[in-house]
């Protein structure tokens, strides 16, 4: 099998029901699709998704490159979804396996997210503990834009710098502004060699210089 290093245009024909066909040419890098509600983000999103999980979609193509490869990496982090602990709880584990010396910028973008309330990542401990005022805390005892903060950085990270693809649908739901300004970047700085493809209703997310990487629905619609 050979893996391709990112997705290079997603054709959808018949999107809702024959009523719209979509051609959207990628980034290597960063992708932001937006649009009003309704518009069909998240449809495009699932079909895309789809398609890679091996289900038989008609009317969805995917263009990789290079062109011969056969498939791609990718995760997905959605709105509705399972539990975060249950999710935290699997990807803990593989981090736990990680060697300690694939975490350092993992753990100075925790620690520089979380200082505004003096919390710091325990480097000595086997799985996700950060201390607060002498207190060990969990996971399961952070604010739920804290885990969702950590569930999209430790799925960044336990890719290994490996290309792939990361879909997010409206990643910036419980985080604070500063954190979805910063939410971009951080990704790219654990991995470089990530492919972003995410919807978003925040401005925020693209205030750090990702406005020419924003797409419309509307402008991706071929008649």
């Amino acid at each position: 099998m050979k893996y391709a290093d990112y997705i290079e245009q997603i054709e959808i024909n018949g999107l809702w029901n024959g009523r719209k066909h979509i051609m959207w040419t990628l980034d290597r890098s960063v992708n932001i699709l937006s649009g009003v509600n309704g518009v069909g983000k998240t449809t495009i999103l699932n079909k895309v998704t789809g398609v890679l999980s091996e289900k038989k979609l008609p009317g969805v193509k995917l263009d990789f490159c290079p062109h011969d490869a056969t498939a791609i990496r990718y995760a997905v982090i959605q709105k509705f979804t399972i539990e975060p602990d249950e999710m935290l709880e699997g990807l803990e584990r593989k981090y736990i396996a990680l060697p300690d010396e694939k975490k350092g910028v993992f753990y100075d973008i925790v620690d520089s997210l979380f200082c505004a309330t003096d919390k710091i990542i325990l480097r000595s401990e086997k799985g996700i503990r950060l201390m607060q005022e002498g207190e060990i805390l969990t996971f399961r005892q952070l604010s739920s834009g804290e885990k969702q903060m950590l569930l999209i950085l430790l799925t960044v990270l336990l890719q290994d710098t490996l290309p792939y693809v990361l879909f997010m649908d409206e990643p910036e739901v419980s985080l604070h502004m500063e954190w979805q300004k910063s939410l971009i970047d951080n990704i790219l700085r654990l991995n470089p060699n990530i492919q972003i493809i995410l919807t978003t209703h925040s401005p925020a997310i693209i205030m750090n210089g990702w406005v020419d990487k924003v797409t419309e629905v509307n402008d991706i619609e071929v008649q």
